[in-house]
C-alpha cells in the first residue's frame, strides 16, 4: 500500500513536466526545420549566384576575346600604314607599341574590359585620324608626282630643244669650219733644170732636177679669218718619205692630227681674197725616178694636193 502511494507520488511530477518538454522539442523542431529551410534556400541562391558567376566569366572571357581579337587588327592596320614620312611612321610605330601593351595587360587581366574597349577605341579613332592625314599626303604626293612628271616633260622638251640647238651649233660650226678652211686650186708641180743665165726649163727626168717648183692660188673665203697665215709643203717621193732639209723636230708642224715633217713652210698675208703663191724645193741629192706626191697645207688641213711623176 505504501509503494503504490510513493510511486502515485513520484508520477505526478513527471506528467506535470511532460507538456513543457514536449513544447521545448516543437520548439526546437520548429527551429531546425527554419533553419534547414534557410540552409535549402542559402544553398539554392549560392548556386544560382555560381552559376550567375560562372555565366559572367565566360561573358568576360568572351569580351576579352573580342577586344584581343580587335587590338590585333589594330595593331596589324598600324603596320600597314607605314608610309615614307619618317615623322607619321614614327607616331604610328609609338600608337602600335601602346597597342602591344593593351594585349599584354589584357592577357594578365591587369585592365577591366570596359578600360580595355575604352582604350582601343581611342587607339582606333587616333588611327582614323593618321589614315586622314596619309590619304592627304597621297593625294599631295599624286598632285605632285603629277607636277613634277609635267615639269620633267616640260624640262624633257627643253632638253631635246637644247640638243637640238647644240646638234644644229655643232653642225653650223662644222659648216663654218669646212667653210673657212682654205682650198688651193689650180695646183701646178714642175721639175727644174737651172740654166747658167738662171733660166729655169722643165725637165722630167730625175736625175736632171735641180728644184721642185709648186704653184698655186689660194682661193677666195670670206668665212675664214684674215690675216698672217704659214704655209706647208711636203713633197713625198716614191719610197714614201719625205724630202725635208734636216729630219728634226725644227722641221716638223702639226696637221690631220698628227706631227710630221715638211719640205718647205712660206707666210702669207691672207685678205680673203685669191692669193697666188709658188714655193721652190731645192733639190740636195741625187732623187729618184717615180711619183712624187706634193700636199699643202694651212692650220693643219691640208688644202690640195698634185703630183709629179719622173722618170
Amino acid at each position: 500500500m505504501e509503494n503504490q502511494a510513493d510511486k502515485q507520488i513520484s508520477n505526478q511530477p513527471e506528467k506535470q513536466k511532460s507538456p513543457v518538454v514536449q513544447y521545448v522539442l516543437i520548439a526546437l523542431l520548429v527551429l531546425i526545420g527554419g533553419i534547414a529551410a534557410f540552409l535549402v534556400i542559402e544553398n539554392r541562391d549560392l548556386k544560382a549566384a555560381l552559376a550567375d558567376c560562372g555565366d559572367s566569366t565566360e561573358v568576360a572571357e568572351f569580351e576579352k576575346q573580342q577586344v584581343m581579337e580587335n587590338l590585333q587588327i589594330l595593331a596589324s592596320e598600324y603596320d600597314s600604314m607605314m608610309t615614307d614620312n619618317d615623322s607619321i611612321n614614327e607616331e604610328l610605330i609609338a600608337q602600335k607599341e601602346r597597342v602591344d601593351e593593351l594585349m599584354a595587360d589584357a592577357k594578365k587581366y591587369n585592365w577591366s574590359i570596359y578600360k580595355l574597349k575604352k582604350e582601343a577605341s581611342t587607339l582606333r579613332e587616333i588611327m582614323k585620324g593618321y589614315v586622314r592625314t596619309i590619304d592627304s599626303l597621297n593625294m599631295e604626293n599624286v598632285e605632285l608626282r603629277a607636277e613634277n612628271q609635267d615639269v620633267k616633260n616640260q624640262l624633257g622638251q627643253v632638253e631635246n630643244k637644247n640638243e637640238k640647238l647644240e646638234k644644229d651649233k655643232t653642225q653650223l660650226e662644222d659648216k663654218v669650219r669646212l667653210g673657212a678652211k682654205l682650198q688651193a686650186i689650180n695646183m701646178v708641180v714642175q721639175a727644174q733644170k737651172v740654166k747658167k743665165n738662171n733660166v729655169h726649163k722643165e725637165v722630167n727626168k730625175a736625175d736632171k732636177a735641180q728644184k721642185i717648183k709648186t704653184c698655186f692660188t689660194i682661193d677666195e673665203n670670206e668665212v675664214t679669218e684674215p690675216g698672217k697665215k704659214m704655209v706647208y709643203l711636203r713633197i713625198i717621193t716614191p719610197e714614201g718619205t719625205v724630202l725635208a732639209e734636216r729630219a728634226d723636230n725644227a722641221h716638223t708642224f702639226e696637221f690631220d692630227g698628227t706631227k710630221g715633217l715638211y719640205s718647205i713652210k712660206k707666210q702669207v698675208n691672207y685678205e680673203n681674197k685669191a692669193l697666188d703663191l709658188c714655193m721652190y724645193w731645192d733639190v740636195s741629192g741625187p732623187l729618184k725616178s717615180g711619183e712624187y706626191i706634193i700636199k699643202a697645207y694651212i692650220s693643219g688641213q691640208e688644202i690640195g694636193s698634185s703630183t709629179l711623176i719622173l722618170k
